[in-house]
């Protein structure tokens, strides 16, 4: 069993979009011992892999949140609404588990605040201090969940 993957989500063609990426390749750099991942969105794909770890870690672009967000998430139980073209962390744990009957023990949702979306390679300076406030976050997470292990 593997420890702990961080799955950085976004659009790095559109400003903030980026921004779970951005954080996700810079943890990749700070801690070359933790498994990153850079898509551009949740995929079903994705679930065998995430099945293989202890913990897991999402960071994505919040346009709705005005301060950087960690919530502790579970398999979603099915009410959710169906999306053709990508999923949601919550269902995308479901499916590991109805797939491999198995979920990570430990899974975190960030939210980095983001407001620009034009197209641009470039973050705002407000998302690219929330980026850097994430990965304090994810590698204080980092450290409770080895600790459990």
């Amino acid at each position: 069993m593997k420890e702990v993957l961080v799955i950085g989500c976004g659009n790095t063609l559109r400003g903030d979009d980026a921004a779970g990426v951005r954080a996700a390749e810079l943890i990749a750099v700070r801690r070359p011992d933790i498994d990153c991942l850079f898509v551009h969105q949740l995929m079903p794909e994705l679930a065998e892999q995430i099945a293989e770890y202890r913990a897991v870690i999402f960071l994505d672009a919040d346009a709705n949140a005005t301060e950087l967000s960690a919530h502790l998430i579970a398999p979603s139980d099915g009410t959710e609404q169906p999306r053709t073209h990508f999923l949601s962390p919550e269902s995308l744990l479901a499916l590991c588990r109805l797939l491999y009957q198995r979920v990570p023990a430990t899974a975190y949702s960030i939210g980095i605040p983001a407001t620009e979306f034009e197209f641009s390679e470039q973050l705002s300076s407000s998302t690219e201090r929330a980026v850097g406030e994430s990965i304090r976050m994810v590698e204080h997470i980092i450290t409770r969940v080895q600790a459990m292990i």
